[in-house]
Formats: C-alpha cells, structure tokens, sequence
C-alpha cells in the first residue's frame, strides 16, 4: 500500500484520497501537501486540516479510496 500511495501523491493534477486503516479511522489526503511517506517506506504521515498530523504503519492501512468526483 505504501508504494501505491507514492504514487498517488505524486500523480499530476493530483486526485485526492483517503486512507483507510484496520481501526476503521479516515484520513483524507485533499492535497499532495497533506501527506508524506517516510524514508524506509514503512509508515505514511497525514497532515489534517486543523493543524495535527497522524503517522500510520503500512500494517495498519486497509484501503485507498479516491474522492468522489466533484459535480459541476
């Protein structure tokens, strides 16, 4: 999954995600902005919106899920 993340923050024009974990948490990534993989490529750090992060083991991540398109 890490690897997949890679490159979904590093397609252009970014699409935005989510990562899913086995805890059943949400993080959305609205930009490429929002998140980086660590160097040994074991764990993803998600910046939210209200200025905390969270750092989640590749273990842990169940799912990506690229946001609904936007209707316009």
């Amino acid at each position: 999954m890490i690897a997949d993340i890679r490159q979904l923050l590093a397609v252009r024009p970014f699409e935005p995600f989510s990562i899913l974990t086995s805890g059943g948490n949400r993080y959305p990534v609205p930009s490429a902005e929002h998140a980086a993989v660590d160097p040994q490529r074991s764990r993803v750090v998600v910046w939210l919106d209200d200025g905390s992060s969270v750092t989640i083991s590749g273990l842990h991540i169940t799912t990506l899920e690229k946001a609904a398109p936007k209707r316009g």
